[in-house]
């Protein structure tokens, strides 16, 4: 990176004396402020505005850092902002990527109490993955596929009452998944009108929680299945899964990577594809129009699955984690679980490393030929937007991209509503449910 250049137009003073009393927001936009992207090269300014219940913050304690995304700051410094606002500036990059400005609000003894970040694009269409795919990737999913559909699916169905409404009839199903005695759970919604119909497969974002049914799409006429992807059950007390997500499932995303047929995710990346093979055993199910759809973990395992199913038609991915592993590896943002971070550096062995290859959502991408639909935000801490885009810019088949720049690890009602209206265009020429 060439030598950077720091400008303030904030004067750096002694201390406010007390913390703001109030809601407090830290507004932080890039001087390019319709899209947020630069060209490699380019200077960046980051405009800042600190309120509580809306007003000014008079004489704003900060602390501010420059960054390129998740490596340690290349500049800190400290301001007061006598009427909460201030300009800072930086040289840009010299490569594609995305630069980070944080600011943190200080308490009269310089402890946080706030802080907030933005993250200013350069060419991010040009990124790539910094991971690469095994000659033998696609061949060693092919066998591990053929290896799982011997296994017989044996599905257990119940109708759930308590869950059913005037339009959709529930069901909780036990899927035999891998290995003999090994199971994904999950819950079926089918319309109760007679239509056969289009059908999504919702996987779920990372950790260990309770899952229950989708039901919005499927009172518009769409089959929905959720899943979960421990092999445990989704009927269980809330704080059986506590006692889980602490204690035997803590850490689960990096379990056995050393071995590359047991790594965590071998077993879960199938159960993805059984579900797909209970769906279609349905009669409701119309044979064609298959859908995944998922956010953070289940953004990168909807590209998984899209990938590894050619029956997926469609899919919705919304800030995949799983993406470019050893982005990490050549000093850039790597995606969830950030498994070679600086700070995971004892885990950075040839054998992880190589095997994470075959586990990186950014080599799937490479190979899908259906249509999807992308959303996240330029904020994302959990999900670094440089490995998102290391993982769309591969996809070669049609695609959307629909951002909420300001957002983090979240979306909004907007990027739901776009994303449902994008599902229902495929589903139907239309637009609109029969």
């Amino acid at each position: 990176m060439r030598f950077l250049l720091m400008l303030s137009l904030a004067l750096t003073v002694q201390f406010a004396t007390a913390a703001p009393k109030g809601k407090t927001v830290i507004e932080i936009t890039p001087d390019h402020a319709d899209d947020w992207c630069y060209a490699v090269g380019d200077s960046v300014w980051f405009d800042v505005r600190i309120t509580v219940d809306g007003k000014p913050l008079k004489n704003a304690s900060v602390k501010y850092t420059f960054a390129y995304e998740k490596m340690p700051a290349y500049l800190t410094d400290k301001a007061v902002l006598a009427d909460g606002t201030m300009r800072v500036g930086t040289a840009g990059m010299d490569c594609p990527g995305f630069l980070s400005c944080r600011v943190f609000l200080l308490d009269k003894d310089g402890r946080t109490v706030a802080d907030n970040l933005a993250q200013a694009a350069f060419e991010p269409e040009k990124l790539r993955p910094m991971t690469w795919m095994p000659e033998d990737f696609e061949a060693f999913w092919e066998k591990a596929k053929a290896e799982n559909a011997k296994i017989p699916m044996d599905p257990k169905v119940e109708l759930v009452k308590d869950k059913c409404t005037d339009k959709v009839d529930v069901y909780y199903v036990r899927l035999q998944n891998f290995r003999k005695d090994n199971y994904v759970y999950g819950y079926v919604c089918i319309p109760k009108t007679g239509d056969r119909h289009p059908a999504v497969l919702y996987l779920p974002g990372a950790g260990v929680a309770k899952i229950g049914p989708s039901l919005y799409m499927a009172e518009k006429g769409v089959i929905t299945m959720t899943i979960g992807i421990h092999g445990i059950p989704l009927d269980m007390p809330e704080e059986n899964y506590g006692i889980l997500k602490n204690g035997a499932l803590n850490n689960y995303q990096y379990l056995n990577l050393d071995v590359l047929d047991q790594y965590y995710y071998k077993r879960v990346f199938m159960g993805c594809v059984r579900a797909i093979d209970y769906i279609f055993t349905l009669d409701e199910f119309d044979g064609e129009r298959m859908m995944v759809s998922g956010g953070s973990q289940g953004g990168g395992l909807s590209l998984v699955t899209t990938a590894l199913d050619p029956r997926v038609k469609y899919f919705v991915c919304f800030y995949p984690a799983l993406c470019d592993h050893a982005g990490y590896l050549y000093d850039r943002a790597g995606g969830w679980p950030h498994m070679f971070d600086r700070n995971r550096a004892y885990f950075r062995t040839p054998e992880r490393i190589l095997n994470s290859r075959y586990y990186d959502a950014a080599n799937f991408a490479r190979l899908i030929r259906v249509p999807g639909f992308f959303s996240w935000g330029y904020n994302d801490l959990s999900c670094p937007v440089t490995s998102m885009y290391s993982a769309y810019n591969v996809v070669s088949a049609p695609k959307v991209l629909e951002l909420e720049l300001r957002n983090g690890h979240h979306r909004s009602s907007r990027q739901n509503r776009l994303a449902d209206e994008w599902m229902l265009k495929q589903f139907y020429s239309d637009g609109e449910n029969r």
